[in-house]
Order: C-alpha cells, then sequence, then structure tokens
C-alpha cells in the first residue's frame, strides 16, 4: 500500500518525504502545520496589509496568550535571542541602533555560565556583543562569586539557558541569575526555545522572575519553522517596546529580520491552538509510546523502555513533555550499531528519522536510539515497528 503522506510537490523536486520520529528539529522541517494554521495563512496571503499594524496587533495577541507585559514576534528562538540582546546593549537610542553590529562604544557583554553554553550559544553574540564566560564546564555548579566579580559597566545583561542540551551537573540555579540582575539592575534574558509543552511554560520563567524568554515558534506551539516569539515583563516589557521601534520593518541592521504576514498570522492562530488544546496530546502520545513497547518487547536482545519524560522518569531535567520510546542493545551481542539502524530505516520508501542522541555508557557496548511520538500517525507508527522488526530478526 503506498504511503499517504507522501508529498507530490517533494516527489516533483526529487526530494523524499520522512517519516519523524526524532522530534520537531529545524534539519527535519520543524513540524506538521494544522489545517486551521494553513487555512489562515492562506486567508491572508490574498490581501495586503499595514505591516506595522500588524505586528502591533500580533505582539499583543501574544502578549496576551502568555501573560506577559510586552511579546514580540521574531525570527525563531534564534532571532528572539539577537534581537533581545541587541535590545539590551542599543536601548531606545536611534544611534546605537545604526550602529550595530559595532557595539564597543556600549554596554555590550553577555554573561553566561560555562555550564549552559550550547550549540545556539553563537546567537547571543550575533549582533556584536560579546560574551562573558564564568564558571568551568564539568563542575557541580557554577560559582555565584564568580558571577558578580565579572559583572562591570560593560555588562548589559545576564543569560540563561534552560534546555536538554545542558549538562545538568553544570547547571547554575536560575534563582542566584535572578538576584544578580535585580541586584545590579540587569535583565535576565533566557533561552527558552525548546521548554514546551507543556502550556504552563509559557508563563513558568517570567514567573520565576526573568525579564525576557525567547521561544521557538516552529516546535510545540506549530507555527511555522521559521518564527519565535520573545515575552517580557518589567525592564524586559521596555526592551521589547524599542526592539519593536528600531527593527523590521524599518531600516537598519534590524530590517533582516523579516517576516511574512502569512509566518505573523500563522503563528498567532498555531499559539492559540497549543494554549487551547497543547496539553492535550499528551496521553494521545503516551498511548502510541505504550503501543511500541508492547510491540516491540518480544524482539530478542532489544531492550524497550518507555520514557514518558515527566518529573519521576525523563531523559534530562529540563526535557519537554513529549513521551518516547528508548531502545537499547548490545553491538556485540547483536553484531548491529545505531549507525546502522539508522541507514536501515532510511534506506527503505518511506525513509524514518529515529531519535539518533547516543547516550554514552562507558561501562558496556550498549546502542541507543530514541521514537519520539510527537508526530506519528497510525501508518507511520505500524511502518516503524515492521522495519525495526526487520533490522533486528536479520
Amino acid at each position: 500500500m503506498a504511503y499517504k503522506y507522501k508529498s507530490k510537490v517533494l516527489e516533483k523536486l526529487g526530494v523524499q518525504s520522512w517519516i519523524n520520529a526524532k522530534n520537531w528539529s529545524t534539519d527535519v522541517g520543524g513540524n506538521l502545520l494544522d489545517d486551521r494554521v494553513l487555512e489562515a495563512m492562506n486567508e491572508v496571503a490574498k490581501t495586503f496589509v499595514d505591516i506595522r499594524e500588524l505586528i502591533t496587533r500580533v505582539d499583543d495577541r501574544i502578549a496576551e496568550l502568555c501573560r506577559s507585559e510586552e511579546a514580540h514576534i521574531t525570527t525563531g528562538a534564534s532571532g528572539a535571542i539577537e534581537l533581545a540582546v541587541a535590545g539590551c546593549i542599543a536601548g531606545n537610542e536611534l544611534k546605537n541602533w545604526r550602529k550595530l553590529p559595532h557595539t564597543e562604544e556600549m554596554k555590550n557583554e553577555v554573561l553566561l555560565a560555562r555550564g549552559h553554553y550550547i550549540n545556539y550559544t553563537p546567537q547571543w553574540i550575533a549582533c556584536g556583543a560579546r560574551l562573558v564566560e564564568y564558571g568551568i564546564s564539568g563542575m557541580l555548579k557554577p560559582s555565584k562569586k564568580e558571577m558578580e566579580a565579572l559583572i562591570s559597566e560593560k555588562t548589559c545583561c545576564l543569560a540563561y539557558t534552560f534546555s536538554y542540551n545542558n549538562v545538568p551537573r553544570g547547571d547554575q540555579p536560575f534563582e542566584e541569575v535572578v538576584e544578580m540582575g535585580r541586584k545590579y539592575n540587569l535583565p535576565v534574558v533566557v533561552d527558552a526555545a525548546s521548554e514546551l509543552p507543556p502550556v504552563e511554560n509559557l508563563y513558568k520563567f517570567l514567573d520565576m522572575g526573568a525579564d525576557i524568554v525567547c521561544y521557538s515558534g516552529g516546535k510545540a506551539i506549530g507555527g511555522p519553522n521559521n518564527t519565535g516569539l520573545m515575552i517580557g515583563n518589567g525592564k524586559g516589557a521596555g526592551i521589547i517596546q524599542a526592539i519593536r521601534q528600531y527593527t523590521f520593518p524599518n531600516y537598519g541592521w534590524g530590517r533582516g529580520y523579516k517576516l511574512s504576514k502569512e509566518q505573523m498570522v500563522g503563528l498567532v492562530t498555531a499559539l492559540e491552538i497549543f494554549v487551547q488544546e497543547g496539553n492535550q496530546l499528551y496521553a494521545k502520545q503516551l498511548e502510541i509510546a505504550r503501543h511500541f513497547c508492547r510491540e516491540l518487547n518480544d524482539i530478542p536482545k532489544l531492550e524497550v523502555t518507555l520514557m514518558p519524560n515527566d518529573e519521576n522518569l525523563h531523559e534530562h531535567p529540563l526535557m519537554p513533555l513529549v513521551p518516547r520510546v528508548l531502545l537499547r542493545w548490545d553491538a556485540q551481542q547483536t553484531g548491529a550499531t545505531a549507525l546502522e539502524l539508522d541507514h536501515f530505516m532510511a534506506a527503505a520508501d518511506p525513509p524514518v528519522f529515529l531519535r539518533n542522541i547516543h547516550y554514552y555508557n562507558y561501562y558496556s557496548n550498549q546502542e541507543w536510539r530514541l521514537i519520539d511520538t510527537f508526530f506519528l500517525r497510525p501508518p507511520d507508527i505500524e511502518i516503524i515497528i515492521e522495519r525495526l522488526k526487520a533490522f533486528f530478526d536479520h
């Protein structure tokens, strides 16, 4: 039977349609857009609008949905981080925005604990900022005293990353960063790009004392893949107001962070749906994970574990609330590596992305892969089960 979710447009271009059991990574296309989101984008595509008015109204609606004083739609979470730092540096001064990315004469230092340095950390300095790191990678906790010693008249903001890419033992308590921000009147900017679901995490970090929080719109929220948002309270709200005034659609350094009217209404529509329905997805996804466990448990030499990613059992303390299935096996006993499984899953039609995080076990020959349930539909589930059984039976 032909796979029903194969794209004819992609096929015409000679590009394959994949089954996504990996997650919402940008490198696999982000997410699946709800028909309601596509309908809103298609409808607005047939008219014209005052972009400044649209941005203002979109930002107002995002702030309302996220229970924040201010908000701004951006080009992904990366764009949110870059614009947030630019706002911390340039403030409400046109002359400063005109100088970006040349920030040497301004407050341009971003403080970040080394345990929070991840793949996306370069976004903190993209506007011309300078990163000041503290702590020793691998130590149990960064030193609050060391952090405070590095705060100077050049410090523009304190950065913090909530991410499952952090090494847990290197996490700095967020309360310490908030304390230093308040003591020295410095904005605390948070990267929480992938910290959804649950829906409550839209409000959590501002409630904990952050001034600005950045999220991806193209992951769990379900918006277009290249959208994001920032929300802010207190001094963060004033910074966001300046960002809106001096970036797209205005000229200057921020002009490049361009969004279409279709992307804007797509994100707002997706966010409305997520706030109303986002927490309802978990039960269905959990049942999918249980189904995988029942079907795969009888495969010899394969250990199958349900990972609910709740507060009791999770891959990482900051993992979003998405259930997964953990597959483990001994490479020597089975004669198969995880990379060979990846190639096997990709070789058939339709190809399959598994979550290919490799957790190193220094005391065994174990190999690891995961099945992410977030985007799986009934035909996808059965194809993955059939393919895994074929691989481990060979």
